[in-house]
Parts: structure tokens; C-alpha cells; sequence
């Protein structure tokens, strides 16, 4: 559940594959790592590439993944398919660019002063710190855990350029899809209250954005979990779903498991594509 180009930090949902090695220690020099989107991309997160890796044990467990919707760059996350092929150790076709990159360590930095800022002013108690829950298979990173008012709340660091900030300050609401990723940290952490906070990377101006759970968010939450468990399921028994976009659909061209699915067969399941949260919510 990523950003687009102009971001440096969409939600880093990895998954837990206990019985697939991805040889990612191979890997590490690759990549247009963690953000929300992919619930399954062998490129690390960018917390383990700037030297605070998790260890061997996890790269053989985990594989850095982003939900991405198809509302925005790419979309392979929510495409059941294409978890089934991740999951069975297909290879990736690595699009990351030298500018890609770039944006990612800047973003990962400004992440750290904005931390080190909220250290100081007594309100942050925890940052960086490893999520991990097993049904479904979720691993990531949270930015920020606030104290406010004697509440805990979670708290999500985004860095993006003026006119994406100037678009989020004028509409009034934050990204969708980083929404779902604090309604995600927020369900898996037991808490009712998170926090979006934008920075201008053209000026540093922070922009800020409450949120609450809902009706309508737990709602979302519980049909996401259960289309992860489902999937997960099905590649488990075997049965692999059936594609569910044509192949000159955007989402298929730019998939990095694209010559697999090509080659793994019609399938014999179909499974709808992930829904994410209105645009309007």
C-alpha cells in the first residue's frame, strides 16, 4: 500500500516468507526500496540500507514489499497473481533509476531530522522501529510513536515536492494510500489515533494530518486483511489465480514478475483486485 516519484517514503508493508529465500543479501545494492505499496518486492527497505538492517535471519524471511494500487504508479501489489508469482521466489526486473534512489536516501534523511526534532520537543517515545504480525504476514517500519495528551499515536513521516504539497495543503486531506498504510501500523499496534506529516522538501514547511479510526476505516482494514489471508491461502494450496488485467494494461507492463506470469500458465482461481479507500473518504 507506495509513493509516486515525487515521494520518498509510501508505506513499507513487507512480508514475512518463512519458506522462501530471495537471496536478497545479493540484492541490497538494488533498488527503489520500501514504501506502501508492495506486499512483496525483493528490493530492501531503506531503513536496511543505510546500514540498519535487520540481520541475516530476516533477509532470508522477509522480503521488503509495497501494496501499490493502481490508482498510482504501477499497481502490482493489489493483483493477487502477481503475490502468487512473488511468492514462489520468481525473479524481479529491477526499474529503479539513479534518481529514484536519490529521492529514497534524501527522504530516508529527512525522516531522521524530523525525528530528531520531535525527540526534542519530548514527544516522540519511539521511531524506526520493527512491526511484525503473522496473520496476515506483515513486516515494516513505523516512523513515529507520539505522545499527545497523554495519548499514544502514530505517526507517519512523508516528504514530497512543493506542488504535491501545496495540492495536499489546498485539498485538505492527505494521500489515500497513506491512509491505508497508518490505518494499517494504527490496527496492528492497537491504536485509535494517527498522524500524517508532509514535508516541503523545497522549503521544510510540514503540513499535518489527523487521523481516527472509523467505521469506515475498520471496515476497510477487515476486507484487506481478509484479501490478504485469502491470498496468501491460495498460494499455499496451489491454485493460482487468473489474470485479471490484459497484458497492455500499464500494471502488467511495468510488473517486475512479468515474464513469470507469462510463462506460469491461465490459472484456475479468479480473486478480484485489492479495493483501496475512496477518494472521497
Amino acid at each position: 500500500i507506495s509513493v509516486t516519484g515525487v515521494q520518498t517514503c509510501a508505506l513499507p508493508i513487507c512480508l514475512r516468507l518463512q519458506d522462501v529465500d530471495h537471496q536478497l543479501a545479493d540484492r541490497r545494492r538494488h533498488g527503489r526500496v520500501g514504501q506502501t505499496r508492495w506486499w512483496c518486492d525483493p528490493r530492501l527497505h531503506p531503513r536496511e540500507r543505510h546500514g540498519r538492517a535487520v540481520g541475516a535471519e530476516d533477509r532470508r524471511q522477509v522480503l521488503a514489499a509495497r501494496v501499490h494500487h493502481g490508482r498510482d504508479r504501477d499497481g502490482q501489489g493489489v493483483c493477487a497473481r502477481y503475490w502468487y508469482i512473488a511468492f514462489d521466489g520468481a525473479e524481479f526486473e529491477d526499474f529503479s533509476t539513479p534518481f529514484g534512489v536519490a529521492n529514497m536516501d534524501s527522504g530516508t534523511l529527512s525522516h531522521g531530522r524530523i525525528q530528531a526534532a520531535m525527540a526534542k520537543s519530548g514527544v516522540l517515545t519511539d521511531s524506526e522501529f520493527k512491526l511484525v504480525h503473522d496473520d496476515p504476514p506483515i513486516y515494516g517500519y513505523v516512523d513515529a510513536m507520539i505522545v499527545w495528551n497523554d495519548e499514544e499515536i502514530v505517526g507517519e513521516i512523508k516528504t514530497t515536492n512543493n506542488d504535491s504539497f501545496e495540492y495536499r495543503k489546498k485539498v485538505g486531506k492527505p494521500k489515500t494510500d497513506h491512509v491505508e498504510q497508518v490505518l494499517i501500523y494504527m490496527k496492528l499496534l492497537g491504536k485509535q489515533k494517527g498522524l500524517i506529516i508532509y514535508e516541503n522538501k523545497n522549503n521544510h514547511d510540514l503540513l499535518l494530518f489527523p487521523l481516527e479510526v472509523n467505521d469506515i476505516y475498520r471496515a476497510w482494514i477487515d476486507k484487506t486483511f481478509n484479501w490478504l489471508r485469502e491470498v496468501r491461502q491460495t498460494w499455499k494450496d496451489r491454485n493460482l489465480p487468473i489474470k485479471t488485467y490484459r497484458s497492455n494494461a500499464k500494471v502488467c507492463k511495468t510488473c517486475p514478475v512479468r515474464k513469470a506470469c507469462d510463462e506460469a500458465g491461465d490459472g484456475v482461481i479468479k480473486i478480484l483486485p485489492l479495493e483501496g479507500l475512496s477518494e472521497i473518504v
